[in-house]
């Protein structure tokens, strides 16, 4: 049975793959980065505090957001592609644009809508607690905070290889990806917990670094994140990988 990469191991091949590819990540990055802000900007109706408007600006915000996981999928597969050894390109992050649409937004929008309804009893607390400041209100933001942002977390890690396995396995249905990826996860999610964790504290000396070195750690995280794939692939039984 093959053993699985360790994190150090792992961040070691993603500084090798990234090697003299930096530009091209950091700028496919700030790409994809401009286009969410762009996107998110200019499909908002108003900011007033009316309910039909609140309603209408987070319908807006749930469908941009699916729509972005077009080029989740391409950020995927760019990332893909230089962990492979090949040419790799900012206009790679345009590639789910082009292959496998349909399924991209369908992964995408299992993120987002689960996203959307774990933050919904926070920000209805939140709305609540600004009307009357009472402090069981605030507690109750707190804890279904924490409670949203868990199951958050845990939807990410048994659903994160879902892109990935997109481009791999193209033939197969978005239902057939999720599944994959939630076989694949079963006694690594922790790995890759720990693996994302291990990178706050290049995150906060990037910040205090007025924030410029966070373009390199986005880039080495995913690039890491890639090679977590790579490894759990080839150390896969069957099994895991075929339904």
């Amino acid at each position: 049975m093959n053993t699985y990469k360790t994190t150090t191991q792992l961040k070691g091949i993603a500084k090798e793959k990234s090697l003299g590819r930096y530009g091209t990540l950091i700028g496919a990055n700030l790409l994809i980065l401009a286009i969410q802000i762009l996107a998110m900007t200019i499909t908002t109706v108003s900011s007033g505090g009316s309910i039909i408007l609140i309603v209408i600006n987070s319908l807006i915000s749930i469908i941009v957001s699916i729509l972005l996981g077009l080029l989740m999928s391409g950020k995927a597969y760019l990332y893909m592609n230089l962990l492979y050894s090949q040419n790799v390109a900012t206009s790679d992050v345009f590639y789910g644009l082009r292959q496998n649409s349909q399924k991209a937004v369908i992964i995408q929008a299992v993120f987002v809508l689960v996203d959307f309804v774990v933050s919904l009893p926070s920000q209805i607390f939140l709305i609540m607690y600004t009307r009357s400041q009472t402090p069981d209100l605030m507690a109750l933001v707190l804890v279904s905070w924490a409670i949203g942002l868990f199951i958050d977390i845990f939807v990410y890690l048994v659903y994160s290889q879902a892109f990935f396995l997109l481009h791999d396995f193209p033939d197969r249905s978005a239902k057939e990806l999720l599944a994959t990826s939630r076989r694949l996860m079963r006694g690594n999610k922790f790995r890759l917990f720990y693996l994302n964790v291990s990178f706050i504290p290049l995150y906060i000396l990037g910040a205090i670094a007025l924030f410029v070195p966070i373009l390199w750690v986005s880039v080495y995280r995913y690039a890491t994140t890639c090679a977590f794939y790579q490894d759990l692939i080839s150390c896969a039984g069957d099994t895991q990988v075929v339904d």
